[in-house]
């Protein structure tokens, strides 16, 4: 009997949320470029003709049916209309929250490619989301919008159950006994987690558990879980939250004790980490207004 698996996508996406904006529907006539700045990735919906995704140091990719381009971070590209066809595309920027310390984004390619026709758990999501991109009814960008998080879930799912990633935390969450030990941690990442608790939770032995880990996430597990307290901890500061709460919250007895692996990790103390990070924002936010 196959083990039920526990939902490994809820708790990451509501620590670590993820939004979509449609900002292009329609023909696509000419080269459209897309640069690599603002902290956002991009996710492209080709709904007929030919396009060449063109990427610095890449081959050229000629994408020739209806296809999901998903750049998950910042990523410069250009998608250029070839042999004369008529080009209908969607875009979205995708922001995923905290920027490069989001685990999830990190944990994903730089690209992903898939055939619209290989997401037929989207398919009515797909469908929905090109009748509000033709009919332009009022509320329809807030529905474009809506609609592509909802596909963008379905396309985070479709890359775990299918198991395309082939190491690190997409790897570990699409096997069936390891995804409940990470779920598990990545509930609860002020539990003073051991590796026999882990263990237990995938049900397996130590040893085994140890090296099953270690070969589809690619580190061991203590070291998983200090990433994933450091990754929270940086997300929770960017929120403005203060270092004692947000050393309780992953796992720390104290400050001090989260000041020490913060520092050996980033090279700089908590707080120095957030201020840096708030100064940047308010430039961003300044330049951006």
């Amino acid at each position: 009997m196959r083990p039920s698996m526990p939902d490994r996508l809820s708790n990451l996406l509501t620590r670590f949320s993820a939004a979509a904006r449609v900002d292009h529907t329609g023909v696509l006539r000419d080269t459209a470029a897309f640069d690599a700045a603002h902290d956002a990735g991009r996710l492209h919906l080709l709904r007929s003709g030919s396009v060449q995704a063109l990427h610095a140091g890449w081959t050229p990719l000629k994408l020739v049916r209806p296809s999901l381009l998903f750049y998950p971070r910042p990523f410069e590209h250009r998608l250029q209309p070839v042999d004369g066809t008529a080009v209908s595309l969607m875009s979205a920027a995708i922001r995923f929250d905290g920027g490069s310390v989001n685990p999830l984004a990190a944990a994903l390619p730089p690209l992903l490619v898939l055939p619209l026709e290989a997401l037929a758990e989207a398919r009515t999501t797909i469908t929905q989301l090109f009748e509000e991109a033709d009919g332009a009814r009022c509320g329809h960008r807030i529905a474009l919008d809506r609609l592509c998080d909802l596909l963008l879930v379905q396309v985070l799912r479709h890359v775990i159950d299918r198991a395309l990633a082939s190491s690190g935390m997409l790897a570990g969450l699409a096997d069936a006994r390891l995804s409940k030990a990470l779920t598990a941690l990545h509930d609860q990442p002020q539990r003073d987690w051991h590796l026999e608790d882990l263990a237990a939770r995938a049900g397996m032995s130590r040893a085994r558990f140890a090296a099953r880990f270690k070969e589809k996430v690619g580190i061991a597990p203590g070291e998983y879980l200090t990433r994933w307290r450091i990754s929270l901890a940086q997300h929770l500061l960017q929120q403005g939250r203060p270092v004692k709460e947000v050393a309780g919250e992953v796992g720390y007895a104290s400050p001090a004790a989260l000041g020490r692996v913060f520092a050996t990790r980033t090279g700089v103390t908590p707080k120095a980490w957030a201020n840096t990070r708030s100064q940047a924002s308010t430039i961003d936010e300044t330049l951006h207004a």
